[in-house]
C-alpha cells in the first residue's frame, strides 16, 4: 500500500505522508537532536528490522511492546522503561494501541499528579513535564488516534477518559507498508458508536489515498466524543482479557436492533467486528465491579443503555444531593 509523499493537512495534526518508517522517524528525530528513543510497538509490521536503519543514523532505539488496550498500569510501566534507558523522546510504532500508549508516556515523563488526578483536573498537565513524541501510523486506527483524548482503565477496572491537546503526538506519519490490514472497519466503527455516521461511511468508501484525511477526521471525532462501545471495547481488552472488536462488534450489534430498523452500516461492521457471534457472550461476562467507583465527570459517556441491554446496572454507590452527600459519598469508597 503506497501514499504520495506529502502532508494530509485537517483534522488534529498535520500527517505525514510518502515516507517509509525509518526515513519518517529519522527526518524527525535526527534534525531535533533526538538520540534515545522509546519505541512503543504494537507487534504490528514487526518492528526489528527497523532497528538497525535507525542506529545508522545514531539513534539508540529502546522497543516496548504493548499489544493491548492502555491502562494506567501499561502507562507506569512505559514511562519506568524511559526513565531507565535514559531516553529523550517517544515514538509510537502501529495501530491505535501503540499510538495511545506513546502519547500517553510522552506526557506523563516528567509529570508529578497521576494520571486519574489530571483526568479530574486536566489544568494540572505541566506542558513542561512532557517528552517529545512522534507517531508513526500504519493502518488507519493508529491515524484515528491521533486526536487528544485517551480512555484508560485503571487498577480498580474502571475507566475513565482524559482529554487535553497536549496528547497529540507532536509529529505524525502514516507507513502502511508494515501492516497489509488498513483496519478501516474498526475506524469506521468507532465512528459511528461516537455518531458520526457520515465520517464513518466516508473511512468504508474511501480510496488508499484518500483514506487518511478520512481517518483524521475520525481522530477530531474521537476528541470530541467517545461511545459507549468503546468504553466496553477498552473495559473487555483489559479487564476481561477479550479482543475488543467482538465487544465492540456487540454492542453495535444491540445498537442496530434497538428501534426496529437496522442501518445496514452499522450492521455490516458489528458482523465484521465479530464474525463468530461471541461478542454478546463476552459482553455478558465482563467483570463491571469497578463500575462502582464510576465518576461521571471522568467518564462523560453515556454507558446505560448497554447496562439495560444487559439486564446489569452500575454497582455504583447513590450520591445524595449537596456537598454534604458528595463528601458522605467519597468516604464510602
Amino acid at each position: 500500500m503506497t501514499v504520495e509523499a506529502g502532508i494530509v493537512w485537517g483534522g488534529v495534526v498535520a500527517l505525514r505522508t510518502g515516507l517509509q518508517a525509518d526515513a519518517a522517524v529519522r527526518a524527525w528525530a535526527v534534525p531535533r537532536s533526538l538520540r534515545r528513543l522509546l519505541l512503543v510497538h504494537d507487534g504490528a509490521g514487526r518492528p526489528e528490522p527497523l532497528i538497525p536503519l535507525f542506529e545508522a543514523a545514531g539513534l539508540a532505539v529502546f522497543p516496548l511492546a504493548h499489544p493491548g488496550g492502555a491502562s494506567v498500569g501499561a502507562v507506569a510501566e512505559a514511562v519506568g522503561a524511559y526513565h531507565f534507558d535514559q531516553c529523550d523522546a517517544v515514538v509510537g510504532l502501529g495501530g491505535d494501541a501503540a499510538v495511545e500508549l506513546a502519547t500517553l508516556t510522552a506526557r506523563m515523563a516528567g509529570q508529578r499528579r497521576p494520571l486519574a488526578d489530571l483526568a479530574m483536573e486536566p489544568a494540572a498537565l505541566d506542558p513542561l513535564g512532557t517528552a517529545p513524541c512522534m507517531a508513526v501510523a500504519t493502518d488507519l486506527s493508529g491515524v484515528a488516534a491521533l486526536g487528544g483524548a485517551r480512555l484508560l482503565i485503571d487498577d480498580r477496572g474502571c475507566p475513565f477518559l482524559i482529554r487535553d491537546p497536549l496528547l497529540r503526538p507532536d509529529a505524525a506519519a502514516w507507513c502502511p507498508e508494515l501492516e497489509p490490514d488498513d483496519r478501516r472497519r474498526w475506524v469506521a466503527a468507532l465512528s459511528l458508536d461516537a455518531g458520526n455516521s457520515l465520517a464513518a461511511e466516508r473511512v468504508m468508501s474511501a480510496s488508499v489515498a484518500a483514506a487518511p484525511a478520512e481517518a483524521l477526521e475520525v481522530a477530531a471525532t474521537l476528541e470530541r466524543r467517545l461511545g459507549p462501545g468503546r468504553v466496553f471495547a477498552a473495559l473487555g481488552e483489559v479487564s476481561g482479557e477479550r479482543p475488543p472488536g467482538p465487544t465492540l462488534g456487540a454492542v453495535l450489534m444491540a445498537a442496530s436492533g434497538a428501534g426496529g430498523t437496522a442501518d445496514p452500516l452499522l450492521s455490516l461492521l458489528s458482523k465484521a467486528l465479530d464474525p463468530t457471534g461471541d461478542g454478546r457472550a463476552g459482553l455478558d461476562a465482563l467483570p463491571l465491579d469497578g463500575l462502582a467507583h464510576l465518576d461521571p465527570a471522568t467518564l462523560p459517556v453515556d454507558i446505560s443503555g448497554v447496562l439495560v441491554m444487559l439486564g446489569r446496572d452500575i454497582p455504583a454507590r447513590r450520591r445524595r444531593g449537596g456537598r454534604g452527600g458528595a463528601a458522605r459519598g467519597r468516604r464510602t469508597e
